[in-house]
């Protein structure tokens, strides 16, 4: 009795990438996650002696990110004609189940949404951020994980309580998605994990990966083929929920009526880019090594760097673990085209 309702859920898959799809005009981006998707919000914390933005207080983007330039987030609004409201911190985790970490998404970037969303600017009596937020003019994304996954997370054994998994993860996914929709969200994208395998951080040196680095220092100390293989069986496990996880949140437990979710294979595209890099990248294409080798890894500023004489338009990787501004003009790209419903890396719900 159950091969119905699968078949409805496939099929509600399906038609989403119907043609004459038209989508309505995005004029808001929203964004939480890491520093995948960070364009300014952890450069306010440590210039106000890490004090989060006041409610109401709208952050600029920034070409100061951890890709060592334009991240997605500006590059699509660019492409959309929209404003982008960016959330994201470096170093966040999904929630707060890691020692050590930055403010997480659960519990400060959706709350300092939702604050956002009621604030009144006492000089107007409006709320003068959202001006023109509304169901189908404003799109909602979430890129969260690879912090949770890798080292200080499930990677090293870093979680607590130590009961914590990988489904903590997974189950903060969804409510985040839950109180945006109270909030009047109705268009969602949901990025999948980027293939962490390939980062030079946890490829093994014998596949080019990084050695001992200040955001992994001890890591000859361990067997890389093994934690290679573990972040390899992390993300792909982590996606295949997200892919099984969508459809049924969607239509069998009918979580968020009336909207449209669409989930972003951004680990396609970069095993694409890897697999290909003289394609996608300038030359001397380099989709392996790295850019930047940086003493404090939590310097966005990238103020104490050794930089390759080759040109950063040449690598897939910025630094041992963030993706170049190369890499994100394409996830740009994607990401609009997934909201157009073009793209060969959507799934749409």
């Amino acid at each position: 009795m159950r091969f119905p309702t699968l078949l409805v859920v496939i099929f509600a898959s399906i038609t989403g990438r119907c043609c004459g799809y038209r989508p309505a005009k995005i004029d808001n981006l929203i964004v939480f996650g890491d520093s995948y998707s960070d364009e300014g919000r952890l450069a306010y914390f440590f210039a106000h002696n890490n004090t989060a933005p006041p409610v109401g207080l709208y952050i600029p983007e920034s070409n100061v990110t951890a890709s060592g330039g334009k991240s997605w987030p500006q590059l699509a609004s660019k492409k959309l004609g929209a404003t982008t409201f960016n959330y994201a911190v470096t170093g966040a985790v999904c929630t707060d189940i890691f020692p050590d970490t930055l403010p997480s998404v659960k519990e400060y970037e959706v709350e300092a949404f939702a604050a956002d969303t009621s604030y009144v600017n006492p000089a107007t009596g409006n709320n003068t951020l959202y001006k023109n937020r509304q169901p189908d003019n404003t799109v909602y994304t979430l890129w969260i994980g690879a912090n949770d996954l890798g080292v200080g997370g499930f990677l090293t054994d870093s979680q607590e309580p130590a009961g914590s998994t990988i489904s903590d993860l997974i189950e903060c996914v969804w409510p985040t998605f839950d109180l945006i929709y109270k909030l009047g969200g109705r268009r969602f994208v949901l990025f999948t994990e980027v293939p962490l395998n390939l980062a030079p951080l946890y490829r093994t040196p014998e596949h080019g990966g990084s050695g001992d680095v200040p955001r992994w220092p001890d890591k000859l100390a361990h067997n890389t083929t093994e934690y290679e293989q573990k972040i390899l069986e992390y993300t792909t496990l982590v996606n295949k929920i997200f892919a099984y996880g969508v459809p049924l949140q969607q239509y069998v437990q009918r979580r968020w009526p009336g909207s449209e979710f669409s989930l972003f294979d951004t680990h396609q595209l970069i095993e694409d880019i890897y697999a290909a890099p003289n394609k996608y990248l300038d030359a001397p294409a380099n989709a392996t090594g790295y850019y930047a080798q940086c003493a404090n890894p939590m310097d966005i500023a990238h103020t104490d760097c050794t930089f390759s004489s080759n040109p950063l338009s040449s690598f897939l990787w910025f630094d041992e673990l963030h993706l170049s501004p190369k890499a994100h003009e394409y996830i740009a790209t994607e990401f609009v085209n997934v909201l157009n419903r073009t793209s060969k890396y959507g799934l749409y719900y």
